[in-house]
């Protein structure tokens, strides 16, 4: 075989005419799938993993370090909005003490450590500034430890001593809370700040203490509404909202089966009865008397005959001899009768959490409905809803141009995922027919040159073909493909003389590696000339 590079050259090409069109895509697109494939996995390997080696820093010490590592010429990112920096996992450590050695990050110069250490010409005024610095660092630092709590800022306002009692003031301090996104401090959470604050600093109370978030949002109002008599507890306020979902739910999937999803809107304000009532009631018999009470009283009165009274002769009174007498006689008899009559006595213990007043909004899209049907729509929600007119009950319906950009977008963003995870599965489903392609290919070419060689040595594809004369049959292809590429290298012999040679130098490099084949060969041809 020729070497040189016009040999080659025609090497290649002889091969590229001899494949079929499947055969020259696949020989073109393997090696750049295995390229590609390659490239992605070193240039996986090769980048470098990070680590955080700051967390929850401020604006001012993040564009520190940021600047330190770029004069140290380091490879660095940012994450968490600039408040966490991350290098690269071989030179984090060495980093770190680099940085470290350059004072940063910088911590607040003020606090409990500083006040070890006396100045010169510092005054009590001084040394109570301090204090109230670095009491303020050191809270800041505990309310960080906080879960949810990202970072924190502490003021705390320590009025002077008074020698009145009324003109004392009393301390007061602000908290600004940097939440992590998505996290929201409930109200106990909230009152353990404001006890925290209020047991760290002298003379303040909790209700002196103003919470708020970085979205501006007051959280210290709770603090005022411990003591609410009307203020729903956890439990009675979960519950609440368990009974305005699932009414919501329930009205929402009713409308959403009739006019379609995405076509109305449900809002449900349900106020619940938590007073626990107990009634008494007793019943007695029907038209039953109790008690009966009789008085009797009788009384007999008589009078007896006397002389009469008159004067004598001389003008002198004469008086009878006998008075008169009056005979009384008086009887009374009280009575009273009690009868026991059937009687039934209930207690009524009525539960907390009965719906008291409830509120139902329906809002429906303008575009898709019309008077009569919002005039359904209220008749067939209300009993949905458990609506209740003569408690108070209220329900709104109302048709509204509903805002569809977002339902668009949405809608299309679902569209380009289900698009994209189709492009994939055709890709797998092409790479899975290329590859059956493939072993097709290679199973009809093995096949072809069998029976090729089978015809060339005279057996007509009738009689199995052996290893020895394939390779013999292969051997003698090369030959014939080798005098076609010398031809036009050596002009003065013919293609006759070269293929005879090559044929003759083969043949005879086969037979001595493989003196038992040729033997059994040549057996096999005199056996069939006979």
């Amino acid at each position: 075989m020729d070497f040189s590079w016009a040999g080659i050259q025609q090497s290649v090409k002889t091969f590229w005419d001899r494949l079929s069109s499947p055969q020259k895509i696949i020989t073109v697109l393997a090696p750049l799938v295995v390229a590609v494939a390659l490239i992605s996995l070193i240039t996986w390997a090769g980048k470098p993993q990070y680590v955080a080696i700051f967390t929850k820093l401020s604006d001012a010490d993040a564009g520190a370090i940021s600047t330190k590592l770029k004069d140290l010429k380091a490879d660095y990112k940012l994450a968490d909005n600039g408040s966490t920096i991350m290098v690269a996992q071989q030179s984090a450590a060495d980093l770190r003490l680099q940085l470290a050695s350059a004072g940063l990050p910088t911590q607040s110069k003020f606090s409990f450590d500083s006040l070890n250490t006396m100045h010169l010409g510092e005054t009590d005024a001084d040394r109570k500034l301090r204090y109230v610095l670095g009491l303020q660092n050191e809270l800041e630092n505990t309310l960080k430890t906080l879960n949810g709590v990202q970072d924190a800022r502490v003021h705390i306002v320590m009025p002077e001593p008074s020698l009145f009692v009324d003109s004392q003031k009393a301390a007061t301090s602000a908290v600004t809370l940097k939440l992590v996104p998505g996290t929201k401090l409930g109200d106990d959470q909230v009152r353990a700040v404001a006890n925290l604050m209020a047991g760290s600093v002298e003379g303040l109370k909790p209700e002196n203490v103003t919470i708020v978030d970085n979205g501006g949002n007051v959280l210290s109002d709770v603090l005022g509404k411990s003591g609410d008599p009307n203020r729903l507890t956890g439990t009675q306020y979960q519950l609440q909202q368990t009974v305005e979902e699932d009414t919501r739910k329930s009205v929402q999937s009713m409308l959403d089966r009739v006019l379609g999803s995405g076509k109305t809107v449900v809002r449900i304000s349900a106020l619940l009865d938590f007073n626990q009532i107990t009634r008494k009631i007793q019943t007695n018999g029907p038209g039953a008397v109790v008690s009966e009470q009789s008085s009797t009283e009788t009384t007999t009165n008589g009078t007896a005959a006397g002389g009469t009274p008159g004067l004598t002769t001389n003008g002198a009174p004469t008086y009878p001899t006998g008075t008169s007498a009056v005979n009384s006689t008086s009887n009374k008899v009280n009575g009273t009768k009690n009868y026991q009559v059937d009687t039934t006595q209930e207690e009524q213990v009525v539960s907390p959490g009965a719906v008291k007043h409830l509120s139902v909004s329906v809002m429906a899209d303008a575009d898709t409905i019309n008077q009569a049907q919002l005039d359904q729509i209220k008749t067939i929600v209300a009993p949905a809803a458990g609506v209740d007119l003569t408690r108070g009950d209220q329900i709104q319906v109302a048709a509204i141009p509903f805002n569809k950009i977002d339902l668009q977008q949405e809608k299309l963003a679902m569209d380009n995922a289900q698009k994209r995870q189709q492009f994939a599965t055709y890709i797998e489903i092409g790479a899975a027919v290329l590859f059956g392609l493939f072993f097709m290919i290679m199973l009809l070419r093995s096949g072809s040159t069998k029976k090729r060689a089978g015809k060339m040595m005279g057996l007509g594809g009738s009689q199995p073909v052996s290893l020895a004369e394939a390779e013999l049959i292969m051997a003698q292809q090369s030959v014939e493909e080798e005098a076609k590429f010398n031809l036009a290298q050596k002009k003065t012999k013919t293609v006759d003389q070269i293929q005879k040679q090559k044929t003759k130098e083969s043949v005879e490099l086969y037979s001595r590696n493989n003196p038992d084949e040729v033997a059994r060969l040549m057996k096999t041809w005199l056996s069939e000339e006979s």
